[in-house]
């Protein structure tokens, strides 16, 4: 009962329950609030994207480009136009940033005008060529394309003016001033080695008069190069560039070999002739190998100085040299003590292969200043290892010294150092200068016997001051000239010299070189020696008792 009161006084209050009102007032409100988030979340991500984009031409685009923020994860998408920043023109890409894929245009237009630098174009009569041949270097982001202001007249000689526009996608245009120089001459002639050389009609295009200025003859035309020619057309110097060149392979003709292993071979050895007019050089294509017997095809290449080459096979036989060489000619040998000897003369060797052949003579037990009979072997050996040997005895004999040789030598070297209007003084001088300039100083001779140490001086050209004095005494006897010989008081050292007379008593006369003044000892008086002496240690210090006076 109290129950029902209670739920009936709030009925009659209004309260306790939401009216219909009022709950379409509150799902109103809800979403009003909602259009309102949803249309600021749209215009938040509409104004995320430039809806249009203006570049110039070359510049480059990235989707950066598009976005009023930095985002890292925009990209273009792939039915986006694809974009070429070298030519001008509209673009219509998607980009895909945030929640959304947004829609721009990108315009690429093109400004700045084409920048180039000229270029001289020098043409042979007759010939053309485009506007861009007279542009180098040129600069702009779209494509250019190349014109004449005024088309050129290449059949006219001489120079010209030449105007070039270059205009780009944009538009822009730019002129460039450029010359042309319409040659009546070719600025390169090309000439087969071995040809006559070119005439005027092979240089000169067009003209009334032509000469060269060059000797065209005086070229060498087997020698491929590039030579300079000077020409003068119509007053007019020109200069043309003659080539030289061998395009003509050699003609060879080979020949088969046939020889014994391990020889070396060479590319020569299979050539029989070659026909070119430059030089040529020949190789293996592949090396022959020469350490086996039996037939291979061996292929040779030749090429000449163009670099022409011409490739020919021939056939090389080789077998194995199994005959030792015959050595002809050999006898005993006799020689005197001291003497030389020609071990090989009148020695022959003879082998079924020459190339490589060798004679050798083995002395070794040999001693030419000792009297004895000793042997010899002669050793012939050819390239494949053959060998012969031969033994021969030599003697050697004892050596006999005798005046007649002696005076037989001294006559021939007076015969070279006389003339017929000499003065005995004269020829002193003469006999003087032969034995300083021809006899070499040794330390050591023997002294027992003055016919052998004239011979050694006359005849071997060496000795010590006993060499020197006998062999002036043998020139001076030959000569006619009055002479003695003379030593010094014998001390820790000897010396050897002579007395000469020459009709006015007798002068000091030593040829024996000194080192280190160079003293001319040709006719001295006493007083010029013995104050030489006294200067030097007493060098020419004598028993004057066993001697006759000297002035």
């Amino acid at each position: 009962m109290d129950g029902e009161r209670t739920r009936e006084a709030l009925n009659s209050n209004g309260q306790g329950r939401i009216s219909a009102g009022k709950r379409n007032f509150l799902i109103g409100g809800i979403c009003f609030l909602l259009l309102a988030v949803s249309g600021v979340f749209l215009v938040y991500e509409n104004g995320r994207v430039y809806r249009e984009c203006y570049v110039e031409a070359g510049v480059e685009v990235t989707v950066r480009d598009f976005l009023r923020e930095p985002e890292e994860e925009a990209y273009f998408t792939e039915d986006s136009d694809e974009i070429d920043i070298t030519v001008p023109g509209e673009y219509h890409v998607r980009i895909r940033a945030g929640y959304f894929t947004h829609k721009s245009t990108l315009y690429i237009t093109d400004t700045i005008a084409p920048q180039g630098e000229p270029v001289k174009v020098n043409l042979e009569l007759g010939q053309e060529c485009g506007a861009d041949a007279f542009v180098s270097d040129i600069r702009d982001a779209t494509n250019v394309e190349a014109s004449f202001g005024v088309q050129p007249d290449f059949t006219v000689p001489g120079k010209q003016s030449i105007e070039v526009l270059l205009t780009d996608l944009g538009g822009n245009q730019t002129t460039i001033v450029s010359e042309l120089f319409v040659s009546q001459v070719v600025s390169e002639l090309t000439v087969e080695a071995g040809s006559e050389p070119p005439t005027l009609g092979d240089f000169v295009l067009a003209g009334e008069e032509a000469e060269f200025k060059t000797d065209i003859g005086s070229y060498d035309y087997t020698v491929p190069a590039d030579r300079m020619v000077r020409l003068q057309v119509d007053g007019v110097d020109y200069k043309a560039e003659m080539h030289i060149v061998d395009t003509i392979p050699p003609e060879v003709e080979l020949q088969d070999v046939h020889d014994f292993t391990l020889l070396p071979k060479e590319p020569e050895d299979f050539i029989l002739s070659v026909e070119d007019v430059t030089a040529v050089t020949a190789k293996f294509v592949k090396a022959p190998d020469l350490s086996g017997a039996g037939e291979q095809t061996v292929e040779i290449s030749v090429t000449d100085a163009g670099g022409n080459e011409t490739v020919k096979t021939a056939k090389l036989t080789l077998e194995k040299d199994v005959e030792p060489p015959v050595i002809s000619g050999v006898t005993d040998l006799s020689v005197l003590a001291g003497g030389s000897v020609a071990y090989k003369k009148n020695v022959t060797v003879t082998d079924n292969c020459p190339e490589g052949l060798t004679l050798t003579v083995d002395n070794s037990e040999v001693n030419l200043s000792v009297e004895g009979t000793y042997p010899i072997t002669y050793i012939a050996k050819d390239f494949a290892g053959n060998e012969t040997r031969v033994t021969a005895q030599i003697t050697v004999r004892p050596r006999v010294y005798d005046e007649r040789e002696v005076y037989v030598l001294a006559d021939n070297v007076l015969a070279e150092i006389f003339t017929e209007d000499m003065t005995p003084e004269q020829k002193l001088e003469a006999i003087y200068s032969y034995n300083q300039s021809h006899i070499a100083y040794v330390n050591h001779s023997e002294r027992d016997n003055w016919v052998r140490a004239a011979y050694e001086g006359l005849a071997e050209g060496r000795g010590d001051c006993y060499v020197y004095a006998c062999t002036a005494k043998a020139l001076l006897i030959r000569a006619g000239i009055t002479n003695m010989d003379i030593a010094k008081i014998p001390t820790r050292s000897n010396h050897y010299w002579n007395l000469v007379d020459v009709g006015y008593g007798w002068y000091h006369f030593d040829t024996t070189p000194r080192a280190k003044d160079h003293p001319h000892i040709c006719m001295w008086t006493e007083a010029q020696l013995m104050e030489y002496s006294a200067a030097h240690s007493n060098s020419h210090n004598y028993d004057h008792s066993l001697y006759p006076e000297v002035n």
